[in-house]
């Protein structure tokens, strides 16, 4: 049987390197650092780019809902003043509030055409 214990024993002076890293990393290091660094600020960018458009995406659903909302009160107010609006404009109506306040048709005399 052999004796590996001589070989692998760490007496003996003979020390075993170990490849220590820099601070800075090797060059062949940097370029995947510098890539590494570039796709996670692309990666935040982006999701603080999606955070923003969703946000501003519900406001302006917000506000197309309350101009929807507005448009049909309008649409209903609008309705109502045109009744009232024909309602005031019959002929009959007219003569009786005009009666009320004192005043009279013209007669024929005060009546000129062009």
């Amino acid at each position: 049987m052999r004796d590996y214990a001589k070989k692998y024993s760490g007496k003996g002076g003979n020390r075993q390197r170990v490849a220590g890293k820099r601070a800075g990393g090797s060059d062949q290091e940097r370029p995947f650092r510098i890539i590494g660094v570039v796709t996670v600020v692309a990666m935040l960018l982006g999701v603080v780019g999606s955070l923003w458009f969703g946000i501003a995406l519900q406001d302006g659903l917000g506000s197309l809902d309350k101009g929807k909302k507005a448009k049909v009160e309008l649409s209903a107010a609008n309705v109502a003043l045109s009744a009232e609006k024909e309602a005031l404009l019959q002929q009959g109506k007219i003569e009786a509030a005009a009666g009320g306040l004192g005043l009279f048709p013209p007669s024929e005399k005060q009546i000129r055409r062009p």
